[in-house]
């Protein structure tokens, strides 16, 4: 057990490395953007979104580098506050220009939140911006604004879109277990008809629905068990559930679920063989943009996930779990 803890640790100083030596000056983690689902001829495409993500697996890391990286990246979101309490997917150092969107609003507020940092009150403003049946829709375009955007911005279904992720998202900054959207997201799971614009992998639903259970949001662990199934259902001969990052996604559902069966252990391991000798993970599509279609992820992103999932499992073994 020890020599395996050893390993784990190791792993977890490269990635950790990694990721500081490659956050920018300023304080973001690098997005990159794909006309193609393999990520070739990848460019850098500034947003704050991938940064959230990144803080929030960065939460259980204690040490002096984890510290400097939270903070700048802290201070990269602030920076990119508009008044209210309003992010944008796209930054101010991008010259392209987007509505706002509960997505990023609600994921960068939790990160905000979680570390103590004070922001814009915008509960009232994500609050109002439902559908008829209280879901949360996820763009806030004002009334004036829509002569300004560009065509295909206009079509009904992008001012009426109701997500499932993003709204598990909302409930997890919202800190509350709202009947009518935990239903909503609770059902998707059960029927099996899970559909997003914006996250095409059913693992990232998954992922997006345990980590809000973990913080609170017990109404979303009514499908737990067939959520770790269907997880399970995914996993390859090699360990995997396809690629690095979804192996991660589906590691951090199970240990956010309290699974600790011995699929784990093959899925770290495969995580384990897949790191590089710079301490990365390979860049991975983690969602969507749909205006018009690309897809997003970076190296980044795919170790903070790993990363998550490796402290995830040390923590496990350190509580005397031998898988």
């Amino acid at each position: 057990m020890g020599v395996k803890i050893k390993k784990i640790e190791d792993s977890i100083d490269r990635a950790i490395n990694f990721l500081y030596q490659n956050q920018l000056p300023w304080g973001e983690f690098k997005t990159l953007v794909s006309w193609n689902f393999r990520m070739l001829g990848s460019s850098f495409d500034s947003s704050p979104f991938a940064t959230a993500l990144a803080l929030y697996c960065l939460k259980d890391i204690k040490n002096e580098k984890a510290r400097i990286m939270t903070e700048k990246a802290i201070g990269f979101l602030l920076d990119e506050q508009e008044k209210g309490g309003i992010w944008r997917f796209w930054t101010k150092r991008n010259k392209k220009r987007i509505p706002p969107d509960l997505d990023d609003i609600s994921t960068i507020s939790f990160i905000l939140k979680m570390n103590g940092v004070n922001f814009d009150d915008n509960l009232q403003l994500i609050l109002n911006n439902r559908n008829k049946d209280n879901l949360f829709l996820t763009w806030i375009v004002k009334e004036g604004e829509l002569d300004n955007l560009p065509w295909f911005l206009r079509k009904e279904w992008f001012l009426n879109d109701v997500d499932w992720v993003v709204n598990t998202n909302i409930l997890l900054y919202l800190d509350q277990n709202d009947a009518q959207v935990c239903s909503f997201v609770n059902e998707a799971v059960k029927s099996n008809k899970f559909r997003s614009l914006y996250y095409p992998s059913r693992l990232a639903f998954f992922y997006m629905i345990s980590r809000a259970f973990k913080n609170n949001i017990t109404s979303l662990g009514e499908n737990r068990d067939i959520i770790i199934q269907s997880t399970l259902n995914e996993q390859k001969r090699n360990g995997s559930f396809d690629n690095s990052l979804e192996t991660a996604l589906a590691l951090n559902t199970l240990f956010n679920f309290n699974y600790d069966g011995k699929e784990i252990d093959f899925g770290i391991n495969f995580l384990l063989q897949r790191q590089s000798i710079n301490g990365f993970w390979k860049r991975e599509v983690l969602f969507l943009g749909v205006f018009p279609y690309r897809h997003y992820g970076s190296e980044e992103l795919t170790t903070a996930l790993c990363l998550e999932s490796l402290k995830n499992y040390q923590q496990m073994l350190k509580n005397g779990k031998n898988i």
